[in-house]
């Protein structure tokens, strides 16, 4: 046996409650081991000291106040186990939990939409839309000139928000063009149609092609020269001829390049001026050749910006209109049922009602989420109103 062993066992043993074979083993043991030994002895000379004490004399009330005493203790560690436990504590708690939520929630809420509201002006007031091409294809076709100042007045506001450094008296060198494509019955008419406009705001054609593809299909193209005044009415009366397939209407604020070549030039200009002074009075032909190469090269800058200029001149006077008249293809009954179109409705149909259920399972499931916290409240006011009842 070992000696930890041993030492568990020695009360035991010195009662002489072990079996006759462990307690032959501890005695083999204390006879070898010295350690043991000694604390077997000092638990010997214990236990006898203890039998031999005379028996105290306990108090005539000593049971009824010890019993007192322990049913108070059981009472205390009653009340702590039930406040720990208790319904009141736990209903307090959760309320407080919800409580606080909802404040973060609607505080938090409140923080972002003033903050949206500030950013959303804030970037509305720094910078206005210039109006393009889908102002125009959203606007009605009422040919004429009743629809077009409207649409005329939003392309001129809007470009008038670029280049405000320039002096208000410059005149503002604006370049416009479109293109459309317009389907009709008669492509024909419609061409005719195309020169009485281009007569009526004192306009011109600049060039033509024309084509008919394999399934019968008749296109006319037109390169339409307008006055860049008459631009947006002009527009307004070629998106009446028929049905507007497509539409990009593009308008270009030149103002300041055109302005600044223009200083060039008559930077360039004086300076030809000083250069020709300056030929007159060369002495030597190694002068003169310099001053020549010079004023080649400053005569080539003038020609260069002169030309620009003219261009800018002619695309803000003249506006471009590139029209394309498509003729409507005969289709039979069937065809016409069952075309292009016919499957884009279907398709569509089909993805805007798929939209429709998921945004209903959208708004329902934020209905949840929203009304969750109330019904945790009816809830526990229920709860507590059961709990206090009782």
């Amino acid at each position: 046996m070992q000696c930890y062993t041993v030492k568990k066992l020695l009360n035991l043993y010195i009662d002489e409650e072990l079996k006759e074979k462990s307690m032959n083993s501890i005695q083999v043991h204390l006879d070898s081991c010295e350690e043991c030994r000694l604390e077997y002895n000092e638990l010997l000379y214990t236990k006898r000291l203890l039998e031999n004490m005379p028996p105290l004399e306990l108090p005539d009330n000593f049971g009824e106040t010890l019993h007192s005493k322990l049913v108070e203790e059981k009472k205390k560690l009653d009340i702590m186990h039930n406040r720990r436990r208790s319904p009141k504590g736990i209903f307090a708690i959760a309320a407080a939990v919800i409580t606080s939520i909802f404040v973060l929630s609607f505080g938090f809420n409140f923080l972002m939409n003033n903050i949206n509201d500030r950013a959303f002006k804030g970037s509305s007031e720094t910078f206005l839309n210039t109006k393009s091409a889908a102002n125009y294809s959203t606007e009605a076709s009422t040919g004429g000139k009743e629809a077009a100042p409207n649409l005329k007045n939003d392309v001129y506001n809007g470009l008038n928000q670029i280049n405000r450094g320039l002096d208000s008296g410059y005149e503002r060198k604006i370049t416009k063009d479109a293109v459309i494509s317009i389907e009709t019955n008669s492509v024909d008419e419609g061409y005719d149609k195309i020169l009485n406009i281009s007569k009526q705001y004192n306009g011109y054609i600049e060039s033509t092609s024309e084509n008919t593809s394999e399934n019968g299909q008749k296109t006319i193209n037109i390169v339409l020269k307008i006055p860049a005044d008459d631009f947006e009415y002009a527009v307004s009366n070629i998106k009446s001829l028929g049905h507007v397939k497509t539409i990009r209407i593009n308008g270009s604020d030149i103002t300041e390049q055109y302005y600044d070549v223009q200083a060039r030039i008559k930077n360039l200009e004086i300076q030809e001026e000083s250069l020709q002074s300056l030929m007159k009075k060369a002495s030597n032909i190694s002068d003169i050749l310099q001053i020549e190469d010079k004023l080649n090269d400053v005569q080539t800058q003038i020609d260069s910006y002169k030309s620009q200029i003219k261009l800018w001149d002619s695309m803000t006077n003249m506006s471009t209109i590139n029209l394309t008249f498509l003729s409507v293809v005969p289709q039979s009954a069937i065809g016409k049922i069952f075309d292009e179109s016919f499957f884009k409705d279907v398709l569509n149909a089909g993805a805007k009602s798929l939209n429709v259920f998921f945004e209903f399972i959208k708004y329902v499931i934020v209905i949840i989420i929203y009304l969750l916290p109330f019904a945790m409240l009816i809830y526990l006011a229920y709860k507590g109103y059961r709990l206090f009842k009782k």
